[in-house]
């Protein structure tokens, strides 16, 4: 696993487009968001969470979209499928790298643009911790989206994994909004926890046995 762990965080480090690339346009999002409006005809704190949710929701997208393909298109895919005997493990490891080296800084983005934008200190942290869970939800979601659209077009990904995504972002929203008022936190963050947690348990079978359909 741990072989799994560094060959996966080696190949991905090396593909500056995989990860740095959704990092900085996020950044570049939340950043021309404020400039392109008229900060003094508007309270910005009433509507800054809702673009952090729209470009959390894009960028996981984005950043996902070549997860699988890549490696299926060189063969290095199919030749890990008929040299390990757990597939699943190498869905898992791969999941969980891109988690690391792109969702949870994306969600320490975020925290600290909230902070920027006036956010309190106290509340910042509040924020990480609800964009991690839920960038471990959509990563899983878009994730078997990209599995189910290798070799059909990135449109059939889309249709399947928007759907199941959008619960996600009501939920994100309603976390938030716990945040800004200050009540029912703990049981918000408790379900979107929940969610993460099974998704980050049963996605990579689903998506190791979808992968498994394309190169059998």
């Amino acid at each position: 696993m741990i072989n799994l762990l560094t060959h996966e965080a080696f190949k991905l480090r090396h593909r500056l487009r995989a990860w740095l690339g959704p990092l900085l346009i996020m950044v570049l999002v939340l950043i021309a968001f404020p400039l392109s409006i008229d900060v003094s005809q508007y309270d910005l704190n009433k509507f800054y969470f809702s673009i952090i949710v729209v470009s959390l929701l894009m960028i996981s997208f984005l950043a996902t979209e070549s997860i699988f393909s890549e490696d299926y298109e060189d063969g290095s895919l199919e030749q890990i499928y008929l040299e390990e005997k757990d597939f699943y493990k190498v869905v898992l490891t791969k999941i969980s790298i891109y988690i690391f080296f792109i969702g949870i800084p994306m969600s320490l983005i975020g925290s600290l643009f909230s902070f920027a934008n006036g956010v309190a200190a106290d509340e910042a942290p509040k924020i990480f911790v609800i964009l991690t869970f839920s960038t471990l939800i959509l990563f899983n979601i878009f994730s078997f989206g990209s599995a189910l659209s290798i070799n059909k077009g990135a449109m059939l990904g889309v249709l399947v994994s928007l759907p199941l995504a959008l619960p996600v972002i009501v939920l994100l929203g309603r976390a938030i909004r716990t945040v800004q008022y200050g009540e029912g936190f703990i049981e918000v963050l408790s379900l979107l926890a929940g969610v993460g947690l099974i998704l980050a348990a049963v996605m990579p079978i689903i998506i190791s046995a979808t992968l498994k359909t394309h190169l059998e």
